[in-house]
């Protein structure tokens, strides 16, 4: 079996929501590709994971205890704007989605999603260096 997150580059993932089950399950997706995923419940946590690790892509939840996910990838994008940035929401309205565009994110991804859906989105971004990256994108 193909393993997509090796072959594209993707090692170190960072994912930003506080609902554990959702944390848990992905967690679980991403070891079994291999992946180093760390996880935060909220943006305190985030930003300590950031200013610790490297990683290739932030997964973050718009809906956060105490500071919403766009506002959290744009402090996050200013510590380390290597990463690429997804914002996971279940509402993509398109004042968000125009936003996170502007605000270096590169793409939100409509909750509930296949994990089809999110590998369709990395595509378009690793590996970087091959590619030359992408400029963000909407919502899916």
């Amino acid at each position: 079996m193909k393993n997509l997150y090796k072959e594209l580059g993707v090692e170190n993932i960072l994912l930003i929501g506080d609902d554990p089950w959702s944390r848990d399950s992905l967690s679980t997706f991403f070891r079994i590709m291999e992946c180093r995923m760390q996880s935060a419940e909220n943006a305190m946590e985030a930003i300590a994971a950031v200013s610790r690790s490297r990683f290739d892509l932030i997964l973050c939840e718009y809906q956060l205890p105490g500071m919403n996910g766009l506002t959290l990838l744009k402090m996050l994008g200013n510590i380390y704007p290597g990463a690429v940035k997804f914002l996971l929401t279940s509402y993509p309205v398109q004042k968000l989605v125009e936003e996170a565009a502007q605000s270096g994110i590169h793409e939100v991804i409509r909750k509930p999603f296949a994990m089809e859906t999110l590998e369709e989105s990395l595509m378009r971004y690793f590996p970087r260096g091959r590619q030359g990256g992408r400029d963000p994108v909407g919502a899916l």
